[in-house]
C-alpha cells in the first residue's frame, strides 16, 4: 500500500465526485497503479485544518534521517532519539514555548508549528549542505514555497533537487532590461537557483512551461542576493 495526498478542490454529492490536486510524483504513482489495476481502491482521510497532515509529518521525518544520516552536529546526535529531541527543544526555545510542548501528533501539533519546524530543518540541512532524500518543493505546503526559493537564491542550491553550487537563473528576460546583465541593475527581477541538469532543462522546455511543471514563481532579486552572486544593482 502506497500512501499519496492531494487537495480537494471540488466535491460533487450527487454525482459522488471528487476532484483532487495532487504533486507531479504522487499522480504518477497513481497512474502507475491505476494501470496495473483498473478496479484499485483508494482509501480517503480527511485532516483538520489545524493538525498536522500526515504530509507534513512524512516530511519532517524525512529531513530529521537525513540530518541523522549525515552525522553533522554535536553530542546530541548520540541517538536518533536524542537527536529529535534536540531540535524540539531548539524549537520549544527559539518560539518561546514550554518543555515538551511541541508536537508533530494530531492530537498536540498544529500545522502552523509543523511548518515552522520544517523550515527549521531545511536551514539546518542548508546551512550544514545535508543531501535531502526527498524534493522540497514537492512536499511544502504550497505558502512555504517561495521562502524554499529565498534559501536556495541565497545558499547557491538547486530548489528542484537541493543539489549545491547552483547557479542563479532569471526568470524575468534581461534582454528586455537592457541586454547587457553584467551592467543592468538587477534588483526586482526575477531569478531562481538551479544546477546544471535543471538549468538546461529549463533552457529546453521553456521558461514558463519549466515554471509551471515544478509550480515555481521566482523570487524579486534584493540586496542580500545580489550580493551572494555579485550581481550589479546600480
Amino acid at each position: 500500500m502506497t500512501e499519496l495526498f492531494g487537495q480537494v478542490n471540488k466535491l460533487d454529492p450527487n454525482k459522488g465526485l471528487v476532484t483532487l490536486q495532487m504533486s507531479d510524483d504522487d499522480l504518477r504513482t497513481l497512474q502507475k497503479y491505476h494501470a496495473t489495476n483498473q478496479q484499485q481502491v483508494l482509501s480517503v482521510i480527511a485532516s483538520d485544518d489545524n493538525e498536522p497532515t500526515p504530509k507534513q509529518r512524512r516530511f519532517a521525518f524525512a529531513i530529521l534521517k537525513d540530518i541523522w544520516n549525515s552525522q553533522v552536529g554535536g553530542v546530541w546526535l548520540e541517538t536518533k532519539e536524542t537527536m529529535r529531541e534536540h531540535f524540539y527543544t531548539m524549537y520549544e526555545y527559539y518560539y518561546g514555548m514550554e518543555y515538551g510542548e511541541f508536537s508533530l501528533s494530531d492530537d498536540k501539533g498544529t500545522k502552523t508549528d509543523t511548518n515552522q519546524f520544517i523550515n527549521m530543518l531545511l536551514d539546518y540541512a542548508a546551512l550544514h549542505d545535508i543531501a535531502l532524500s526527498v524534493k522540497p518543493l514537492n512536499e511544502l505546503e504550497p505558502q512555504e514555497i517561495a521562502r524554499w526559493e529565498y534559501r536556495c537564491l541565497l545558499d547557491k542550491r538547486c530548489v528542484i533537487c537541493g543539489k549545491s553550487h547552483a547557479d542563479l537563473a532569471h526568470v524575468d528576460s534581461v534582454g528586455a532590461n537592457g541586454g547587457n546583465r553584467q551592467k543592468i541593475n538587477h534588483l526586482g527581477l526575477r531569478a531562481m537557483s538551479l544546477c546544471r541538469e535543471h538549468h538546461q532543462e529549463q533552457h529546453k522546455i521553456g521558461i514558463q512551461s519549466f515554471m509551471n511543471k515544478y509550480h515555481l514563481n521566482g523570487i524579486k532579486i534584493d540586496e542580500k542576493i545580489a550580493l551572494a552572486h555579485g550581481l550589479n544593482i546600480k
